[in-house]
């Protein structure tokens, strides 16, 4: 089997590069709400922006997959690869097309928020596969995330109406599907390390994406879309989704996936700002309050637990 990362090397010159990497990779990823609100205004449909995605971010999986692939001495299963593509096709092409959906309906600030509360899912999901407990620190942490979600979601009611419904409905379950990907891919991971596992999850969602929609133009051509379209598209991939999903890999090799969470609280804050300055959203008390909230939910589930006589409570 492929050695995964360790979770906490020693050093604290590693520890500095992974709290930068996770802080940047969540503010890179914080932003792809916002360039998808950019492109839906150039016209571009959400097939189309989806499709441009892949067809950006797919050489890259490729080929660092392929260089892994040959500083990989031990082989790792098929089995593994067969649930990597799964998870994959549940979290890039699934999940990804119920988010971008969603965006129609809804700011980019909701969107992230939303987004933001998939750790307190993830413990949820491990507690139900994994019978891992939940804690006091869990509930605590559970309604607060979820409250601040609630606070954001009933001014967007009051402003959009019944498409808030709809528009947050998609994207929560589009984050659902992604904490089953992270639950679910923690021991394909220690498999086949960080950095194969989501080379390959990428590619295999992307190819199928992409077979589907090179069957679908047989019947219905996509539209033409404008240079625009296509440098957003470009940007969504590139700076929206390949580097942060590597930076992301990496900090949770150096950091563990519990501060890489509590780090990510950044992601909201950079997507409020860049919603604001960019897409002249509105921002008030409301979004405060609930950003606050769910940043300490989150913080509160992602830090290490209090000890007793050596023994996390």
């Amino acid at each position: 089997m492929a050695a995964s990362p360790p979770e906490h090397p020693a050093g604290r010159p590693g520890r500095l590069t992974g709290v930068a990497l996770a802080a940047a990779g969540a503010g890179l990823f914080s932003l792809k709400g916002v360039v998808i609100k950019l492109a839906f205004a150039q016209g571009v449909g959400v097939d189309q922006l989806l499709t441009l995605r892949m067809l950006f971010s797919l050489p890259f999986y490729l080929v660092v997959g392929a260089l892994v692939w040959k500083r990989t001495t031990v082989r790792p299963p098929l089995r593994a690869f067969a649930i990597a593509a799964a998870l994959g096709i549940l979290s890039y092409y699934i999940s990804s097309y119920l988010n971008f959906m969603g965006l129609k309906y809804v700011s980019a600030q909701l969107e992230r928020l939303i987004l933001y509360v998939y750790p307190t899912m993830v413990a949820c999901l491990a507690w139900f596969a994994y019978r891992q407990p939940v804690t006091p620190r869990h509930m605590t942490a559970l309604v607060l995330a979820y409250g601040g979600v609630v606070i954001l979601f009933s001014s967007e009611i009051g402003r959009l109406g019944p498409q808030a419904w709809l528009g947050g409905g998609l994207i929560f379950a589009g984050a659902f599907l992604y904490a089953v990907y992270v639950t679910a891919s923690k021991p394909v991971i220690s498999v086949m390390g960080s950095l194969l596992f989501t080379s390959f999850a990428m590619s295999a969602a992307s190819l199928v994406f992409l077979t589907q929609g090179a069957l679908s133009l047989l019947t219905s051509p996509l539209e033409p879309v404008s240079w625009s379209g296509v440098g957003l598209s470009f940007l969504l991939a590139t700076v929206c989704t390949v580097a942060p999903s590597f930076m992301i890999a990496e900090a949770i090799s150096r950091l563990g996936p519990g501060p890489m969470s509590a780090i990510g609280g950044v992601g909201p804050i950079v997507a409020a700002w860049a919603a604001v300055a960019i897409l002249n959203e509105p921002f008030g008390w409301a979004h405060i309050c609930s950003m606050a909230m769910t940043i300490a939910g989150v913080w509160l589930l992602a830090k290490d637990p209090p000890q007793r006589n050596g023994v996390p409570e």
